[in-house]
């Protein structure tokens, strides 16, 4: 039976091989570099690929970048043989980060049609001259360029990790193939208050020779730092899971983590163990081999035979290897034994078959730790002997270079956003690799290798995040650094030389962004600390980031982000970061040392924005780092607190300060907890000043950035929102997933510039809903819940008015005038014919009728290769200030509506932003045009019409001295500022009616 399943398992992996040869995704010399063994043809080196486990057949395919634990470790399939097994639904999965479908197609359309999807085709056509099919690259980059340095990035963690570290990974383990899921073997670890052992335990694990195997540690509500160490470790190996309990039995434990496991084999490993490192390939080879339910090893005493176990020999889990399945079946551990719940799991197990006793050394014998110190102590020591601090304060550094220093993080995805951001000048971007797998490991050394500032220094020893930092810190070339955590995403704008240029400035140590949330709601503005608590608070947390702007820079007791720019001879005098912080509180430990010492205080720089994709840190992280802190001894800074004077500038005063309690199990009094500051604030009431001030929180339905800086609503709430500043109010845009912030209840008045969503009024606001698209979405239920509502068309106001009994007002789309105006451009000295917009997924009316009669037509905007040929798309997007040239210089403007704003008369932005412009408009029909553009603007319902009224003279238009009149009117008449001061005055009069 056993050989009849190995028979088919290698059947299995036969047909993996050849479709993989068959696709064109073996590259024999790039998997002869992984593996260290010459092949003599694809087919062999595809069969090395599928036995080996953890091995790319090819550079542009990485099974890491398509995700974990896919469909393919659920049915037993290699990646490859799953993303090429079903075309249509796979072609647009990128199987590498330098490998984007929809470039493939747009240059070649005939490759949705290939048999083995966009890869496989482009490879066939393609040369060593060849760019790569990629938008994230700086630069182009030829096929054979990164296919050089992959090989070389592959040989070189072989050579670095396999042959001169062996103890780390090893050569791979001569297991016999079984076609089964991945990983092959679960590890079981159930953790309480065990710190200092941590990380030699699971460096031990780490160390296996044999590397398919997922680590589940499962934490018992620890009270001291192993969760945070274990976090830790995880975010540096995603082979590791950390599962958080409350203060639970052992069993309870062992089967919470089994119900994490997918693997067909289950080890134990319990803190305070560390397995040699041939254990499981040992193990394991003798579990397949005999298809054992139980293989036990060990020496002395242990009991390995249920005659020993009956007899009372000690039991050692830490020496077995169980199947899965057959835990499963006898119900895994009893939770309602005190104790010898191990001793009673083996012995239902081997009730009915006899455990496999074999005779191999698994465990190393224990050494002590040092009285005092653990995993924070072991990382102090390794990174002393990883960087020489005197040799690096030799070197000199560039004032015209900025260089960035950042590990790399769990997520390779992540690490290739950094790389492609890296501006072309002035700038560099070191990565720090800490003891990485295969994949993370060449992903990030190639990429940076083809990238000009770039560089990727591996780090073979497990250290903490800071200590990696510090290995990458004193390597830099400029004279300033940014310290750079992985959770940070690439600012959209470029911040490095603007923090460059406040270090620059006097007494300035360290210097910030503005760090928000997904959502734009601010995360950090640096560390506060109270009179009488040595824990910081992170300023203005909670609150819109139009907040922060509002204060400016300033100085605070600290930073407190995942990005901190500082001086690089200031960060080599202080020896960089503590090594004693894992990740978060280690740049605020370095600021306070830096003023300690006199170079300098913090500051923050609000109009610099990092955009964090976790929260600062989660609680248990929290709390050990704050243990850390206390630990220094370092004086919190003496002067006095600035907080309330900055919350004055964004009409914030504080009422009162009280003490958060921060704790790793809120339903558990016992488990750890501190107690963090936290002002207590409220809005000022401003209704009465002169002009009157007012707190705006205005949402839209685009999503959160960069796919929502697209939408035109983002650039309709920007342009209203400046126009709303303008006359002394207070704005903040939440974008749909930031409109349940808490701190919406500081602000006045919600505006809701109603697009796709429907948003729910906020209690205790004046609620107002400006309709501006999409009428057919409005019921009139919503309309009811608002205090105020507008709509962008007059008929449509006036008809659902007298239809649903709740007053709506008209209120029209409108322009920027800053970037509107007939003096952009000269007219008749662009585009024939042009239009700017998106395709929102469908081929709009304009586009299609403009295309159908052959006109010159000059498209700019996204997402219209699945419509449009690629050589008829003159650009992706223009930037909003931009767009205003080419409208006034254009002979004609093309516009159209959807369908329920045509019907409804809803007039778009883009009329009259064009109108504004003094252009020509051909539109289609809505009723109103003549009455609000004067005959700017002209319909045409069918191709005919279009086809007669693109070609010049243009005699349907207005001459140009007629044209610029009625701009002058659009502008005076529909501008945002108009409508700011028509929502001020409606605002202000039902607020005071209200009170």
């Amino acid at each position: 039976m056993r050989g009849d399943r190995r028979r088919a398992g290698q059947v299995r992996f036969d047909d993996a091989a050849q479709v993989m040869v068959e696709a064109g995704l073996v590259d024999v010399d790039y998997v002869a570099a992984q593996l260290g063994t010459a092949f003599d043809s694809p087919e062999e080196a595809a069969r090395a690929v599928v036995e080996a486990g953890d091995v790319s057949p090819h550079p542009l395919f990485e099974a890491q970048w398509i995700g974990r634990r896919r469909s393919w470790q659920r049915l037993g399939q290699h990646p490859a043989l799953w993303y090429v097994a079903e075309r249509r639904r796979r072609n647009r999965i990128a199987p590498h980060p330098l490998v984007d479908p929809r470039i493939i197609f747009a240059a070649h359309p005939e490759a949705r049609h290939h048999p083995y999807g966009a890869l496989s085709y482009w490879l066939s056509v393609s040369g060593p001259g060849t760019p790569l099919p990629t938008r994230i690259l700086p630069r182009r980059v030829s096929w054979g360029t990164y296919r050089a340095a992959a090989i070389e990035a592959a040989a070189g963690w072989r050579e670095e990790v396999v042959v001169q570290r062996p103890e780390l990974v090893g050569p791979a383990p001569a297991l016999t193939p079984v076609a089964g899921s991945s990983p092959a073997v679960t590890v079981v670890m159930a953790a309480q208050d065990a710190g200092p052992s941590v990380h030699r335990t699971v460096a031990s694990l780490q160390a296996q020779t044999f590397v398919d195997w997922h680590l589940v540690a499962v934490d018992r509500g620890s009270v001291d730092d192993t969760a945070a160490v274990l976090q830790g470790m995880a975010a540096f190996d995603d082979r590791i899971t950390l599962v958080r309990e409350g203060r639970c039995g052992e069993a309870r434990a062992l089967n919470a983590a089994l119900e994490h496991g997918t693997a067909d084999h289950v080890a134990f490993l319990p803190l305070g163990r560390e397995w040699l490192p041939e254990m499981l390939a040992d193990l394991l080879a003798h579990a397949r081999q005999t298809g054992a339910a139980c293989v036990l090893a060990g020496v002395g005493a242990v009991g390995r035979s249920r005659h020993e176990l009956l007899g009372g020999r000690p039991v050692d889990l830490a020496t077995a290897l169980l199947r899965r399945d057959a835990v499963e079946d006898v119900g895994g551990f009893d939770e309602s034994l005190g104790g010898a719940v191990e001793r009673d799991l083996l012995l239902r197990l081997t009730r009915t078959s006899e455990p496999v006793a074999v005779d191999v050394p698994v465990l190393r014998r224990p050494e002590p730790v040092p009285v005092g110190h653990g995993d924070d102590w072991g990382s102090v020591v390794l990174e002393r002997q990883l960087v020489d601090w005197e040799a690096a304060a030799a070197r000199e550094t560039s004032e015209d270079l900025v260089s960035h220093v950042m590990p790399v993080g769990p997520e390779p995805r992540r690490t290739v956003e950094w790389l492609g951001s890296v501006p072309r000048e002035g700038a560099e971007l070191i990565l720090v690799g800490v003891r990485l797998r295969r994949a993370h490991h060449v992903l990030a050394a190639s990429i940076a290798s083809v990238i000009s500032g770039a560089r990727f220094v591996s780090v073979p020893a497990a250290v903490s995040m800071s200590a990696a930092t510090n290995v990458g810190l004193a390597q830099v070339a400029g004279s300033t650094v940014l310290l750079v955590r992985p959770e940070a995403m690439p600012p959209r704008q470029p911040i490095a030389q603007r923090l460059a240029g406040v270090l620059r400035e006097e007494d300035v140590a360290t210097a910030q962004p503005l760090v928000v949330d997904l959502d734009g709601v601010v995360l950090s503005a640096g560390a506060r600390f109270g009179a009488d608590n040595p824990h910081p608070e992170l300023f203005l947390a909670g609150l819109p980031s139009s907040d922060a702007v509002r204060i400016g820079q300033n100085a605070v007791a600290a930073p407190a982000a995942p990005v901190v720019a500082v001086r690089t001879s200031t960060a080599l005098a202080l020896r960089g970061l503590d090594a004693r912080f894992h990740s978060v509180l280690a740049e605020t430990d370095l600021g306070l040392r830096a003023e300690q010492a006199g170079h300098g205080h913090a500051v923050v720089v609000p109009d610099t924005v990092i955009t964090s994709r976790t929260a600062y840190a989660r609680d248990e992280e929290l709390i050990g780092a704050l243990s850390s802190l206390r630990s220094t001894a370092r004086a919190t800074p003496s002067s006095p607190d600035p907080a309330v004077g900055l919350l004055l500038r964004a009409g914030l005063e504080v009422t009162d300060e009280r003490q958060r309690r921060v704790s790793a199990d809120l339903e558990d009094r016992s488990a750890p907890a501190v107690l963090v500051p936290q002002l207590v604030v409220r809005a000022l009431d401003g209704i009465h000043e002169s002009p009157p001030r007012l707190r705006w929180a205005v949402d839209i339905a685009a999503p959160a950035a960069p796919r929502g800086d697209r939408w035109g609503d983002t650039y309709f709430a920007r342009s209203l929102a400046d126009a709303l500043e303008r006359r002394g109010q207070h704005v903040a845009i939440d974008r749909r997933d930031a409109r349940e912030r808490d701190s919406r209840d500081h602000d006045d008045v919600l505006l809701v510039l109603r697009g796709l969503d429907r948003v729910a009024p906020r209690p205790g606001l004046l609620n107002v809903e400006w309709i501006i698209s999409h009428p057919d979405m409005i019921e009139p239920e919503e309309v009811a819940g608002f205090d105020l509502v507008y709509a962008a068309s007059t008929s449509w106001s006036e008809r659902m008015t007298s239809a649903w009994g709740t007053r709506i007002e008209p209120l029209l789309q409108c322009t920027d005038t800053r970037w509107f105006h007939p003096d952009r451009a000269a007219p008749d000295t662009g585009p024939a014919l042009l239009f700017v917009g998106n395709s929102r997924g469908v081929y709009r009316y304009a586009v299609r009728s403009a295309l159908a009669i052959g006109a010159d037509l000059t498209l700019h905007g996204n997402d219209w290769t699945e419509f449009v040929e690629r050589e008829q798309i003159a650009s992706g997007g223009v930037a909003n200030e931009e767009v205003g040239a080419l409208y006034a210089s254009a002979g004609v403007v093309l516009n159209d509506h959807h369908l329920d704003m045509r019907r409804d008369s809803f007039a778009s932005n883009r009329l009259f932003d064009a109108a504004a412009c003094g252009a020509r408009i051909l539109s289609d029909r809505i009723d109103g045009l003549e009455e609000t553009f004067s005959g700017l603007v002209v319909p045409f319902d069918n191709e005919h019409e279009l086809a007669r009224l693109v070609q010049p003279p243009y005699d349907a238009f207005p001459d140009g001295e007629t044209r610029r009149r009625i701009a002058t009117r659009i502008i005076a008449e529909h501008s945002f500022d108009k409508r700011a001061e028509t929502l001020i005055d409606d605002a202000v009069r039902a607020l005071l009616a209200r009170r």
